[in-house]
């Protein structure tokens, strides 16, 4: 599996981003998956209209789409969370995650929206990376071949932690315990 967001389109120049989406196309077509978290930020990008077309030619090569609806609503204008789900699904994607943090994630795999809410935490210190940790549990467990229920209930438990700490990046030894938590629902 190739994971990437669209911050890895952003920062790229134009030919190297070209050079991306034509590998990306050529893994496609020897069977690797390709996951994608739209991770829209629009200091990066020249134009919302050139944001959305290198987004649009990616979502095309698709399999699992982890988006956060606050970034879907923001390029899009998606007015809610069936709205991303609608535009989306027309590009093939077979998983779709709408993230909308404290609220919960809503899957839409094989044509079956499932809701899974997030687990309250004791103490929120900073949401730096809340997104991108829940992406983090949720690939550990796609990759080990688990229910999206039990890969979005990984993915709350490692956002969860990482919120009640200071920055993106924290102390290997605060997710510890969370190896053996995840092979015990294998």
């Amino acid at each position: 599996m190739v994971y990437l967001s669209g911050i890895s389109l952003a920062i790229l120049p134009e030919n190297d981003r070209t050079l991306l989406i034509a590998q990306l196309r050529e893994l496609k077509t020897q069977g690797v998956k390709i996951a994608f978290d739209s991770n829209y930020r629009p200091k990066l990008w020249e134009s919302v209209a050139a944001a959305q077309a290198h987004y649009a030619e990616l979502l095309q090569l698709v399999d699992l789409a982890l988006v956060t609806f606050d970034d879907e609503q923001l390029l899009w204008g998606d007015v809610n969370e069936q709205a991303t789900f609608d535009r989306l699904t027309q590009y093939g994607i077979q998983t779709i995650v709408v993230k909308q943090g404290s609220l919960g994630a809503t899957v839409l795999q094989n044509g079956e929206r499932t809701f899974v809410p997030t687990v309250a935490v004791e103490k929120v210190v900073d949401t730096t990376s809340a997104g991108d940790s829940f992406n983090a549990g949720f690939l550990n467990g796609y990759l080990l071949g688990k229910d999206v229920v039990t890969c979005c209930q990984q993915g709350n438990a490692v956002a969860g932690i990482v919120i009640q700490h200071k920055g993106a990046i924290i102390a290997k030894s605060a997710t510890t315990h969370l190896k053996s938590q995840f092979e015990q629902s294998i």
